[in-house]
């Protein structure tokens, strides 16, 4: 069992000494077809692209020696290194990768027919995908021109530039009015805490406050209340019926059952305010209710007599 898993392990090392020994062989060879191909092409083939990336992808670059054009003997051990001793920059075939993957074989093959450049692959490259589908998916013939093209990726760019300034003007506004509103909600919430902590203050202050004190406290407050109420019909409610009074001089248009019904409105209120406290009709020191006070009239004959004498009230 000992002497089988050596065996095993001896052959797994010569397995993976032999892929070793293949991947490094890749890289040779893609490295001396590049070079070969440099001295003729200006731009990276398709085919010549798929193989970089394949080797950029599984690293098979990784330990391959070479000797440079000074006759150094050195070892490759990055993709920046192994675009140097292809005589390659790492920048452009990044780029040219870039390329491919965005734009697919086809589109990229038609690109350097017509000899599209780096910057306007650039810009194609920075459009959405249905606008940059449009054009890469486009069906292209031999007589296709290389201005309407740039002429067309030049259009698209414009476009995309307004859509993106309009969406940037349209996120700023909306980040804005989402500051507004927290800043406003912020300022409430500070107020609601303000106006507890003046609550608890003035529920422990109460507290220690005889029974009359409390009263004349309670009391002193509910009169603030009722004044702003008083303050708002005597101004601001008494004031719009001026206008209408006088919107009603001006056109003929009648208000009266609008005002009527506003004035029902508040007496509504009022009435409800003195049905669920159970309050008297007047303030005249009597809390009889009003129902239970029947239909009595005041006896005015003693008053009525002492005038027919001509005697003196007191």
């Amino acid at each position: 069992m000992t002497n089988l898993t050596i065996e095993q392990s001896q052959n797994a090392v010569a397995l993976a000494a032999k892929q070793m020994t293949q991947d490094l062989a890749e890289a040779h060879e893609a490295m001396g077809m590049i070079k070969a191909f440099s001295f003729v092409e200006k731009l990276l083939t398709v085919g010549t692209l798929k193989i970089l990336r394949e080797l950029k992808i599984s690293k098979k670059y990784k330990g391959l020696s070479y000797i440079d054009q000074d006759g150094k003997v050195l070892t490759v051990g990055s993709w920046e290194q192994y675009c140097k001793a292809c005589g390659l920059s790492v920048n452009k075939v990044d780029e040219d990768l870039q390329n491919l993957n965005a734009f697919g074989e086809n589109f990229l093959e038609e690109s350097q027919r017509l000899g599209l450049g780096y910057r306007d692959l650039r810009k194609l490259r920075k459009l959405p995908e249905e606008a940059r589908a449009e054009i890469v998916e486009a069906d292209y013939s031999e007589t296709a021109d290389k201005e309407d093209l740039i002429e067309k990726i030049e259009e698209l760019t414009v476009k995309h530039a307004k859509e993106k300034e309009s969406l940037e003007a349209q996120l700023k506004t909306a980040k804005d009015n989402y500051t507004a509103q927290a800043r406003v909600l912020d300022n409430k919430n500070k107020r609601i805490d303000q106006l507890d902590a003046e609550l608890e203050k003035k529920k422990q202050y109460i507290n220690t406050l005889t029974p009359d004190e409390k009263g004349g406290v309670l009391r002193k407050e509910t009169s603030q209340l009722v004044y702003g109420a008083e303050a708002i019909l005597r101004g601001q409610v008494w004031k719009a019926f001026a206008t209408l009074d006088a919107h009603t001089e001006e056109s003929g248009i009648d208000h009266k059952q609008f005002m009527t019904g506003v004035l029902a409105e508040i007496e509504l209120v009022i009435n409800e305010l003195r049905t669920t406290f159970n309050l008297p009709q007047f303030a005249d020191g009597d809390n009889t209710p009003a129902w239970a006070r029947g239909n009595e009239t005041p006896d005015y004959s003693d008053a009525f007599n002492a005038i027919i004498n001509g005697e003196e009230q007191e």
